[in-house]
């Protein structure tokens, strides 16, 4: 660790810290959201100034991300949003035809599953939970942008394997 870097990341931090949360509070409207994503850009400007040094400018450096958080985060709420509704079961019960139907699919997703690779399958299995892709990636030990590629690919081989086995 370098405590010169450091020593500017807090510098650049202190300069830049008032006018970011303003900015970043006319964003997002919500105190503790814009502190969260305050908090965050603080911390990737450090991980980023102690990998390749300090951006030439800090301060439109943390202004873009700043607003890259936000875009992603409303992205993650518009989609929770949308699909929220179907996290709740509005039947009673499932007709005992629907249940069959459903144990049959779970079994044939389920060896289609195992034949996966394994990289595959804790990638896909990792993100069904709710995993992020920085989480998955750590996990599998590659970059974040490698493991949203193979996260994607294996989800499109997944989706060829359903459709032949006539599941989807």
């Amino acid at each position: 660790m370098d405590r010169n870097i450091d020593g500017q990341v807090v510098e650049a931090m202190e300069a830049q810290l008032p006018a970011l949360g303003r900015y970043v509070r006319s964003l997002v409207r919500d105190a503790d959201e814009a502190a969260d994503i305050t908090q965050e850009v603080c911390v990737r400007l450090l991980t980023t100034a102690r990998a390749g040094g300090l951006p030439d400018h800090p301060g439109a450096w943390m202004k873009r991300v700043a607003y890259n958080l936000v875009v992603s985060s409303s992205r993650r709420r518009q989609t929770a949003d949308k699909f929220a509704n179907q996290l709740i079961e509005r039947d009673a019960a499932p007709s005992l035809d629907d249940t069959i139907l459903r144990r049959e699919r779970n079994h044939q997703l389920a060896t289609i599953l195992a034949s996966t690779r394994a990289t595959d399958r804790d990638a896909l299995t990792m993100a069904a939970s709710g995993h992020s892709t920085r989480d998955i990636a750590a996990h599998l030990g590659r970059t974040e942008i490698a493991t949203r590629t193979m996260i994607c690919r294996a989800r499109g081989r997944m989706r060829d394997a359903l459709v032949s086995a006539d599941v989807a």
